[in-house]
């Protein structure tokens, strides 16, 4: 009788083959328990779950987007801009037809009870001749750093009640000296009062803010408009004070979160799959046709004003790929109301750095 050696690859199939019986006879073993059986079930429903809602709730692209900017005198004059040739452009280079424009109580009522409108009022009416629809903003908190442009005066005023009533008193004459503009389509009452970010006096009271807007309401009949961050806030409470939902949409920031980086700045990329605006929509219940993005992110956000920034800084957080991949993600988004955030910085790239590719880019996506 002849006896053969086992290979040593035989040797190591039987040892593999014995493992495989054993982790066999361990998984029946395992799942013969009934409590490890339903655990399994509820963790692969869980998974799947959100499938079928993603396919329902999957946004879809806009056709005919229209396309706007927010505008803001105060930022192109930092940049060492002629705000007013600054606008002009904006609107006839770039044909902006949607603009969100900004009403600065500090400019506005720099002594109490004297108000001046000459700025706003131009702006105003330069968009009227050429029917460009109008978002107006006022309020204390409006758009651009430090968010919060309260006069001297009112800061200094200890009672509360008082500061309400000039506050109160600062919207009435808003609307009163503004409502004969056709252009106006919509109202915006403060810039996202319910998000903590900027240099304010006090935060914005719900009681305070409905009474901004019942002002608004019992002398003009446009929608109102709402602020809110795109990426952290609620928005359904936000949404139900008025009658439409602004929204910020930011891809890539240089902050500090609130000291939880140990009051480090970092650049930081926002997590968010495009679809995620939708599904939160869908969620808290804000009808998506009434949400404007009203700040999509067109400039870098950097240590600095972007005017002061070296190229490289400002790569960091909107290099010309940026750029672009922002805008196809708003678009993939599905937002019917796109308004870019930097048209100001695009001028002063072009002017002043030699670089017309942002202007000369959003104009071709524009028009």
């Amino acid at each position: 009788m002849i006896f053969r050696t086992k290979t040593a690859q035989e040797k190591s199939a039987e040892k593999n083959a014995k493992e495989l019986s054993q982790a066999k006879f361990h998984l029946h073993k395992l799942f013969s328990i009934r409590l490890v059986r339903i655990s399994i079930i509820a963790i692969g429903l869980i998974i799947l779950m959100p499938i079928p809602f993603f396919l329902t709730a999957h946004p879809k692209v806009q056709k005919n987007i229209n396309y706007g900017a927010t505008f803001s005198d105060k930022y192109a004059i930092q940049l060492g801009l002629d705000w007013r040739d600054t606008y002009i452009k904006v609107l006839d280079d770039l044909k902006i037809k949607n603009i969100r424009l900004v009403a600065y109580w500090d400019d506005i009522e720099k002594v109490q009870d004297q108000y001046d409108y000459t700025n706003i009022r131009w702006q105003v009416e330069e968009a009227q001749k050429r029917n460009v629809n109008v978002i107006l903003a006022f309020g204390r908190k409006v758009p651009r750093y430090p968010e919060c442009f309260e006069p001297k005066w009112w800061k200094d005023t200890k009672d509360e009640n008082i500061r309400d009533l000039e506050l109160l008193e600062y919207v009435k004459k808003t609307i009163q000296e503004f409502k004969q503009y056709d252009s106006i389509k919509t109202w915006q009452v403060e810039n996202e009062p319910y998000w903590p970010f900027g240099e304010c006096t006090q935060p914005i009271k719900t009681a305070t803010l409905k009474k901004e807007i019942d002002v608004v309401r019992n002398l003009d009949h446009r929608p109102i408009l709402i602020q809110d961050s795109g990426e952290g806030g609620y928005w359904l409470a936000t949404y139900r004070l008025g009658d439409k939902l602004g929204i910020s949409m930011y891809r890539k920031i240089w902050y500090d979160f609130w000291g939880a980086f140990f009051n480090k700045f970092i650049y930081f990329q926002y997590p968010l799959a495009y679809w995620t605006y939708k599904i939160k929509a869908d969620v808290v219940g804000v009808p998506y046709e009434d949400i404007y993005v009203t700040e999509l992110q067109g400039e870098p956000w950097g240590p600095g004003i972007n005017s002061s920034l070296s190229d490289e800084e400002k790569a960091k957080s909107m290099s010309r790929t940026d750029f672009l991949d922002t805008i196809n993600y708003a678009q993939k988004a599905g937002f019917k109301d796109l308004y870019f955030w930097g048209v100001e910085w695009w001028l002063w790239e072009k002017d002043f750095n030699n670089n017309p590719y942002f202007w000369n880019t959003a104009k071709a996506i524009i028009n």
